[in-house]
């Protein structure tokens, strides 16, 4: 029996530059852990390693956590970096047993195919359903954020992060050792506000597209 979803691939860039890849391996794990725990409702096959410490997987059953995903993995496997395909299409074998790493069909083919392509660009997303409009839509969104992101420095992303888990400039200013005028200047020279509207619109875009499936064919 087949049956359709969404596979997410997510392959670690430059992953044989990784110095100790065992403590990178549990970095790994605890994150795949913490996707699944926050996104149990919408992942179908959990997310974990596939493939060495090289290559990551899930299967969605909609849209609505792709960016979170996307999102948090990319913020806790700082500075690695990572490149993610979705597709959504046939699974012929191992549906059943609710294991990513069992699972084959005509999706994980395609799949693949969009994870190599990608490897030849700097670019960081790519997907494939039924809706080619919404493919280049979603696609080219994720990918301008990343852009943006792409020019923050490590302490510019320290103190982005600490404000998104504290949501005080003083708070943070305290926390890192800094003055608060700097956490506002890399909040403004950042463009955090805008960054975190377009991220917000596009969850919530998402989050909509649960509800109307049909547009998928699924």
């Amino acid at each position: 029996m087949s049956m359709e979803g969404y596979v997410l691939l997510g392959d670690i860039v430059s992953s044989k530059k990784i110095n100790d890849r065992a403590k990178f391996q549990k970095k790994l794990i605890k994150a795949c852990n913490a996707i699944n725990q926050a996104n149990d409702e919408d992942i179908i096959a959990k997310m974990k390693i596939i493939k060495g410490s090289d290559e990551i997987g899930c299967l969605l059953g909609n849209l609505a956590p792709l960016y979170d995903i996307i999102d948090g993995l990319s913020n806790d496997l700082h500075p690695v970096k990572i490149r993610f395909v979705l597709v959504n299409g046939e699974i012929d074998t191992g549906f059943e047993s609710k294991d990513i790493s069992q699972m084959d069909g005509p999706a994980f083919h395609q799949a693949s195919k969009l994870l190599m392509d990608l490897k030849k660009e700097k670019l960081i997303f790519n997907m494939s359903t039924s809706n080619k409009i919404l493919d280049t839509l979603i696609t080219n969104y994720i990918n301008l954020i990343y852009l943006l992101k792409k020019r923050w420095s490590s302490a510019k992303l320290e103190i982005i992060h600490s404000y998104e888990r504290w949501g005080d400039q003083k708070k943070v200013a305290s926390k890192l050792g800094i003055a608060q005028q700097t956490v506002s200047y890399h909040l403004t020279s950042s463009n955090w506000k805008e960054i975190k509207k377009m991220e917000t619109e596009l969850n919530q875009s998402l989050k909509e597209l649960k509800w109307d499936q049909h547009d998928f064919g699924t």
